[in-house]
């Protein structure tokens, strides 16, 4: 074979894998860069508070908690996510095929539920142009949801910073048949059931020495779940 038979044959094979390659992607995008696009389409997480600054945006202090979410009812797995209680995002930490690392927004127009630390979270639609997300509690008709966010403040007194995230606030609320109501303490709780169910809840919240303020998650999901044992009393 000559030096420009050769040459030519070699141009034609990478020619050939070029296409190939160019015909691959086409047809299967994922195959090739290993990435869904209907999770991996959110903008870049750009949102840094200023150096100094105080506690942080996120429920979890280290980017490391593996969850899942459901986005238009596919659902990922043992995904590094982090929930930013400030902005209302849900944060992906992902690995590129280059081994570095980067931070997108899971897409909220999308996005239906998550776990994430043993929590479940739920995205409700409160308006035609808002959605709030919620912490779900409960097994059975009747639940109880819980809104968190956190405030950025500013500092009374010259310290090393200047801003501070709040630690988390969280509001209340029980979902019984179609109404969501708000509740701040045992009182407003039991008020939010029926008349024939509110001694019998009372009762409840006095031999398991609950204080619905403090009381912790499992608590909380084993009182729900007693709720809904009471059937339409």
């Amino acid at each position: 074979m000559t030096s420009l038979s050769r040459l030519i044959f070699l141009l034609s094979l990478v020619f050939s894998s070029l296409l190939a390659f160019s015909q691959a992607a086409g047809d299967d995008p994922d195959r090739v860069y290993g990435f869904d696009p209907l999770l991996y389409n959110g903008r870049l997480y750009t949102f840094f508070p200023q150096p100094g600054t105080g506690g942080t945006q996120f429920l979890f202090n280290k980017f490391d908690t593996i969850g899942s979410v459901t986005l238009r009812g596919v659902t990922y797995s043992n995904l590094t996510l982090n929930y930013d209680i400030y902005s209302q995002q849900l944060v992906l930490k992902y690995y590129s095929t280059m081994g570095s690392a980067s931070l997108i927004e899971i897409s909220c127009a999308w996005l239906e539920k998550f776990e994430l630390g043993g929590c479940h979270f739920k995205i409700e639609t409160e308006t035609d142009t808002t959605k709030r997300i919620y912490q779900v509690l409960g097994d059975g008709t009747e639940k109880i949801k819980y809104y968190r966010k956190k405030e950025l403040l500013l500092y009374n007194q010259p310290i090393s910073g200047i801003y501070y995230f709040s630690k988390v606030n969280r509001e209340m609320y029980v979902l019984t048949g179609n109404r969501m109501i708000k509740f701040k303490n045992n009182r407003g709780f039991v008020a939010a059931f029926s008349s024939s169910k509110q001694e019998l809840i009372k009762k409840y919240l006095r031999n398991h020495n609950i204080k619905v303020t403090k009381a912790n998650d499992l608590s909380m999901t084993e009182l729900i779940n007693y709720c809904n044992t009471l059937g339409r009393l």
